[in-house]
């Protein structure tokens, strides 16, 4: 019978309100294979991720499924779960970026009590550094979320094609460029190191129905990812089947255009009745602000609309992306291609490694880019830069190395 193990890998403060423990708990049989961290949680009002987690440790613990490798279940903010807000001083999804972190690291254990997000990202980083250090192929990373508006469920990814082996096993649309455009997600920053990270927006934040959905995307990750073989799991079908009619009818691919980003000052204000995949026109009033209306700038379908107080984030416009676009994409980066993207007339190397300039106004050769992963996009003098995550021909790489200092001396 092979050996089963909830035990976590933090221990929490037994004085402590259970949903701030860090650990959901974890699950392995004893047998070598893939290791899969799954999140809940990391914005405190989305407690369906957290609840979805402990349900399938659980029946994995009941069922004594031979379970290849481990799965970790950790919740993001704990503090926020508590009070059921999204986050209390920053938002723990926007700050994974190297310089950021070391900052966070240095500061004196007293900025907590003003932001408590640092306790956060700082107990998150012990917790996962050591794992990363150890890896010697890619950890799957799957960050399960809710949204404060109506709608179907997705998933997201870097546009990296190690994401797509999870990201395409499971029936939903798959929103390519998001992990992109937002600077800072935790997913983009474990990708930047190698490794698989995939997010699932499993629907409305107090829905019954998230729960089911993030369950049953677990499962199917769990099979995607090699842990477990399809009929272990004797009821995937209807794990499948709940998540393909939840999208029925919905693109299997899109890319986001626009993000309308919201400071605290603006009072935005999204105006009733927006749902997920809801195609909308060019110049549609969607929503409120000190300035008036806010009109789209262009056609599509509107992605995560705000009707929360919280985030930087309005709401997103995206487009569908056809799946032949997708497999040429694909044959290009494992002929190494874009190696060729350089060469393209008004292209040039940028200041950092990996980055491309091209002159502004040139869609076509965004295009392109896009086709090679090159979705960051940023503007800086009168040209655009363009970046993208470490590509699939690239070695792991662990955190850097003041990162683990910073750790080892203030962990």
């Amino acid at each position: 019978m092979p050996q089963r193990s909830s035990s976590p890998i933090i221990s929490p403060d037994p004085a402590a309100d259970p949903r701030a423990a860090r650990s959901i708990g974890s699950y392995d049989a004893g047998r070598p294979g893939p290791l899969v961290v799954i999140f809940g949680g990391i914005h405190g009002n989305e407690p369906a991720g957290v609840a979805a987690i402990a349900a399938v440790l659980a029946a994995l613990q009941e069922r004594g499924l031979p379970l290849r490798g481990r799965v970790l279940g950790l919740r993001g903010n704990c503090a926020g779960l508590v009070k059921g807000v999204r986050y209390q001083a920053r938002d723990l999804n926007r700050s994974w970026q190297a310089p950021a972190i070391v900052a966070m690291l240095a500061r004196d254990r007293a900025s907590e009590r003003s932001c408590p997000e640092d306790r956060e990202e700082r107990e998150l980083l012990s917790a996962l550094a050591p794992l990363l250090a150890k890896a010697r192929a890619p950890i799957t990373f799957l960050d399960l979320h809710s949204m404060s508006g109506d709608g179907a469920p997705f998933s997201c990814m870097a546009d990296v094609l190690r994401n797509r082996k999870i990201a395409f096993a499971l029936p939903v649309p798959v929103v390519l460029g998001l992990e992109e455009v937002i600077d800072g997600s935790m997913l983009g920053f474990f990708s930047d190191l190698g490794h698989v990270g995939v997010a699932v927006e499993g629907g409305q934040h107090d829905d019954p129905r998230t729960q089911a959905n993030h369950e049953a995307a677990i499962w199917l990750t769990l099979v995607a990812a090699g842990c477990l073989r399809r009929e272990q799991v004797g009821d995937l079908a209807l794990h499948h089947g709940r998540l393909a009619a939840a999208t029925a009818g919905l693109p299997r691919v899109l890319e986001i255009r626009h993000r309308h980003v919201v400071k605290e000052s603006d009072d935005f204000v999204m105006r009733p009745g927006y749902a997920n995949f809801q195609p909308v026109r060019a110049g549609e009033a969607v929503a409120d602000d000190q300035g008036g209306p806010v009109m789209t700038p262009e056609g599509g379908v509107m992605m995560l609309p705000r009707y929360q107080g919280q985030g930087e984030d309005g709401y997103f416009l995206a487009r569908a992306v056809s799946p032949v676009w997708l497999a040429i994409s694909a044959g290009l980066r494992r002929a190494r291609a874009d190696r060729l993207v350089r060469l393209l007339p008004g292209v040039a190397r940028g200041a950092a490694d990996g980055e491309l300039l091209v002159a502004a106004g040139r869609p076509r050769a965004i295009d392109v880019f896009h086709l090679f992963g090159y979705r960051h996009e940023r503007a800086r003098e009168g040209r655009l830069v363009f970046s993208r995550r470490r590509p699939d021909s690239a070695p792991l790489a662990d955190l850097p190395a003041e990162i683990h200092a910073l750790l080892a001396e203030h962990g």
